[in-house]
């Protein structure tokens, strides 16, 4: 007797069923097919999900009478299969399934198993919407409906992966609106554990190492890192090479989609840096255009796939690539609807298209068009909230700016920036918030100089001042989102934010809020499209209010300086510079060599002096030294001449002359890569024939940013007394060379004029010193510690490891190797009341140096400063151990001895080293024998040390 359970028993029942069907009546077939339908279902499941069975299933089903009983539970049986073939995502059975699944939620008395399987099988439906586009999907309205279906399923397998997955895919799409790193990196997470929680014979762990891989590309590319994201596809690719055919060809199409398109990320990143900008190759343009142009794609699919080929070709930039990329664009509006919430970002890229049309034939219909692309792209990003909204207002100023409406340019790109802010902000981490903040340098500059263009000196001052503030923001916090609002002391909104992050997708909390989140972390008031609001209110950060000329100039009253001064880089040639008097209207003075002459060159040394100080093999690090020494006179003269004929001098002549007997009294905030430069160290010939230095004639501060400044300013005074830590030369166990001058310049500096200081670190014959051996433990405790002193001098190492993402890269050596990193300063100072103190001489390499780019905000010198320290002195680039410790003993000397003013007390020590004052005959004499007897002064002995704040 045959077992119909077994699949051939099956086979032999279908047989005949089959025949008995063909054999009735039509009246009477309803039960047969009942009977056939159910064998199909069995039979799918029992011989492998073969998809004859379940077609010939679905085609018996759609053949019953609607009265018929038991047809809901059949329906549900049908679908519950479906469910457990692992194929429905991206089937064309997805309607078919979703159809049953309401006839069986109609069943007044479904089978027990089926609420479970219904939920599932919507969640996996809300994926299949957004494939297919359809009308009125929205991903947070999706988000909602798959949480109800989340608690229906529980903890049922393989359902809750099912859920998770979905989710997982409806958070990645509200990610990639909001543009946000963020949301992002907890996608990041989110995926790496579905994974990880997948068995291996689990259908979707292939999937999940695609996904996972995707994912973790996408979060580096946000976060600005397109070389890694490069790195990850590449173990995509070697996963795909292990993979089965059909799981090799989807991440194939990733990879093909992809990968153009970051390494053009990274090329343009190498041509920013002064490198070229390698066009894609027909060859990429050629795959991209066949896997979107393949037939059946869904329509979102085809639009996405569509917008990159037309990317690419746009990258290309010729007049015949542009075109076919704006006929791709217009394709891609085409295939999308106002819901699709990838609309405002299609709509920027076509509208982008048509501006670079226009600005390659002069087209006044290109332009035209462009036009309104853009505006209705602002129109559905709505206000400053959404995470394009400071890109399109960028896009839509330029198209403002060929038109001829210079004003509204302006006032377009002013607002566009605060979109930056809002993103700064609203990310949960100081990792995701510095890599928000990535891009509102170049567009505070590019604003800046639209300003510039127009004769708006105090507009330029504002766009730099927000891309700034943002930076330095960003580079000098280290607390959550939750952390910040309560140190606000919004601790209900705090509590607010947190529920709300648990119960929302990233980028879906309340609009409103955000809002008030926002205002609250900002320091002002903002109306509901995130424009700050009349009359600002009590705040700290403000970054969403720059310090206007008014302020600007009483602070620089207070401080005693007669101007601040922005330094801009040429865009290809013209340079310019941005000066607000402390008693007169700002202005501003065209500069046309103020480019990056000799910037590579200097760079180099940068790089060869910072490689030869933190080397630990001996032989390589004196061989680094070595060749920076011999490289530094040519680089650094040269960038000191250059300094001079491209802005210090043009200055000093037209627009800042000395003030008769007293030096003038500069206040310098040098942007992007001119902040590496030592503009104290400009010089030119003399007629007699010898250098004359600006420090000579002007005594330069320097600034992160007129906010902090200002903020300096408002600060209360710190005498500074005979009491503090010194800190010589801890033993760096290998990590670095010993730096035995800089133990007699610590010792000495303590002994001269601060006897009841702490010292800690090596005594001059390398023993440890009485009182600590110099560890981090000991420094931190002594930042802590309010009765600790008002004076912080460090005379060690200091290291910079170039770096896009915030960790140790920017550190001293302590005892041991330890390290003591900027970011960690930032978290011990910003802790606790105001720690008063007075001056922190960082007698160390590098320590004025930014280690991650950000328009150079980032450094122990302004990490210090932003800690509420009222002076820090630092250096730009590795500095030879003796020559330093005479400089720095001469700084302390006139500061205490002299009674002069940091800043000033800083220039006479300078002016000593090349020769135009005498050093102070109160030098021990073995520093006394360090000093320079060359008729040629070393700048690489002194220019490197700055002075910041007070």
């Amino acid at each position: 007797m045959t077992d119909a359970t077994r699949p051939d028993g099956l086979g032999t029942v279908l047989s005949r069923t089959t025949q008995a069907i063909a054999m009735v009546g039509a009246d009477d077939r309803a039960p047969w097919l009942f009977t056939r339908c159910w064998i199909h279902v069995s039979r799918f499941e029992a011989v492998g999900f073969d998809p004859a069975d379940i077609d010939a299933a679905l085609a018996d089903f759609e053949a019953l009478p609607e009265q018929l009983a038991g047809r809901a539970k059949l329906a549900s049986v049908i679908a519950t299969s479906l469910l457990r073939s692992g194929s429905l995502l991206g089937s064309a059975r997805m309607a078919a399934a979703v159809t049953l699944a309401g006839i069986a939620d109609a069943d007044p008395s479904p089978l027990p198993e089926w609420p479970v399987n219904s939920a599932a099988l919507r969640a996996a439906d809300l994926l299949v919407a957004w494939q297919e586009n359809r009308p009125g999907f929205r991903p947070r309205a999706a988000l909602l409906d798959l949480e109800r279906y989340a608690r229906i399923v529980g903890d049922t397998q393989p359902h809750a992966t099912l859920v998770r997955a979905a989710r997982i895919g409806l958070q990645h799409l509200i990610a990639q609106e909001t543009q946000g790193v963020s949301p992002n990196e907890e996608v990041s997470r989110a995926v790496r554990d579905l994974v990880e929680g997948l068995g291996p014979g689990s259908p979707l762990a292939g999937h999940g190492t695609i996904l996972d891989l995707l994912q973790e590309a996408n979060t580096k590319a946000v976060r600005g890192d397109a070389q890694g994201a490069l790195e990850t596809l590449d173990r995509l690719r070697q996963a795909a090479d292990r993979m089965p055919p059909a799981l090799r060809a989807s991440a194939q199409e990733a990879l093909d989609s992809l990968v153009p398109m970051l390494e053009m990320l990274v090329t343009g990143g190498a041509a920013r840096r002064g490198g070229s900008v390698r066009p894609p190759g027909e060859d990429q343009i050629d795959r991209m255009r066949i896997a979107a142009d393949r037939p059946g794609l869904p329509d979102a699919e085809r639009a996405l796939l569509l917008s990159q080929l037309a990317m690419t070709q746009l990258a290309a930039d010729t007049p015949q690539s542009v075109d076919e990329a704006v006929r791709r664009f217009t394709e891609v509006l085409s295939l999308t609807s106002e819901h699709d919430q990838y609309r405002p970002q299609y709509l920027l890229l076509a509208g982008n298209a048509h501006l670079r049309r226009v600005e390659m034939s002069g087209s006044r219909s290109d332009l035209e068009t462009g036009t309104e692309l853009l505006e209705k792209a602002r129109e559905l990003a709505a206000s400053t909230t959404h995470g394009l909204w400071a890109t399109i207002a960028m896009g839509l100023a330029h198209a403002y700016r060929l038109s001829g409406r210079a004003p509204l340019c302006r006032r377009t790109a002013l607002r566009g920036l605060r979109g930056h802010a809002w993103r700064v902000l609203l990310e949960s981490t100081p990792d995701a918030m510095q890599a928000a903040a990535r891009d509102a340098a170049d567009d505070a500059l590019t604003t800046a100089r639209w300003c510039l263009t127009d004769n708006d000196a105090d507009g330029a001052a504002a766009a730099l001042e927000i891309g700034r503030g943002l930076i330095l923001y960003a580079t000098t916090e280290t607390r959550d989102t939750e952390a910040r609002l309560a140190a606000a002391g919004e601790t209900a909104l705090a509590e607010e934010w947190r529920q709300a992050r648990r119960s929302s997708a990233p980028g879906e909390e309340p609009s409103e809020l955000r809002r008030r989140v926002v205002s609250a972390l900002a320091g002002i008031p903002l109306t509901d499209d995130g424009s700050p609001a009349a009359g600002p209110a009590d705040g700290t950060t403000r970054l969403l209010d720059p310090p206007e000329a008014p302020e600007i100039r009483a602070a620089l009253r207070a401080l005693g300086a007669d101007a601040l001064v922005y330094l801009l880089p040429g865009d290809e040639r013209n340079g310019a510079a941005v000066v607000i008097p402390a008693d007169a209207p700002a202005s501003w003075t065209l500069l046309p060599d103020l480019n990056d002459a000799g910037i590579a060159a200097f760079d180099t040394f940068l790089a060869d002096a910072a490689r030869g100080m933190a080397g630990r093999d001996a032989p390589i690090r004196d061989s680094a030294l070595r060749d920076a020494r011999i490289a530094a006179p040519r680089a650094l003269d040269g960038i000191c001449e250059w300094a001079w004929d491209a802005a210090v001098g043009p200055l000093l002549r037209g627009h800042l002359a000395p003030p008769g007997e007293r030096p003038l009294r500069l206040v310098l905030v040098p942007v992007r890569e001119l902040a590496r430069v030592p503009w104290h160290a400009a010089r030119t010939r003399a007629e007699d024939g010898t250098w004359r230095y600006a420090m000579e004639d002007v005594v330069f501060s320097y600034a992160p940013s007129a906010r902090l400044l200002c903020e300096s300013a408002w600060r209360s005074p710190v005498p500074l007394t005979g009491t503090g830590l010194v800190v010589g030369d801890p033993d760096p166990a290998g990590a670095a060379r010993d730096l035995p001058a800089a133990r007699l310049e610590a010792l000495a500096v303590k002994d001269s004029f601060y006897p009841d200081a702490r010292y800690i670190g090596r005594m001059p014959d390398g023993e440890p010193g009485p009182e600590g051996a110099g560890t981090r433990a000991e420094v931190l405790r002594w930042l802590a510690d309010p009765d600790g002193g008002p004076l912080l001098h460090l005379a060690c190492h200091g290291i910079v490891e170039e770096s896009t993402a915030a960790g140790d890269s920017s550190y001293v050596l302590l005892h041991g190797g330890e390290h003591l990193a900027a970011e960690q300063l930032v978290h011990t100072l910003g802790e606790g009341p105001d720690r008063r103190i007075a001056l922190a001489v960082l007698a160390a390499c590098s320590t004025g140096r930014s280690s991650r780019g950000l328009d150079e905000a980032f450094s122990l010198s302004t990490t210090l400063l932003a800690g509420r320290v009222r002076t820090v002195v630092g250096a730009n680039w590795s500095v030879p151990d003796a020559a330093t410790s005479v400089l720095m003993f001469m700084f302390h000397h006139f500061l205490r001895e002299g009674g002069m003013p940091p800043a000033d007390a800083l220039r006479e020590a300078q002016l000593c080293m090349v020769g135009c004052r005498k050093p102070p005959e109160q030098m021990p004499r073995r520093l006394r024998g360090y000093f320079g007897s060359a008729a040629e002064p070393d700048t690489a002995a002194w220019a490197a040390f700055v002075h910041i704040g007070r």
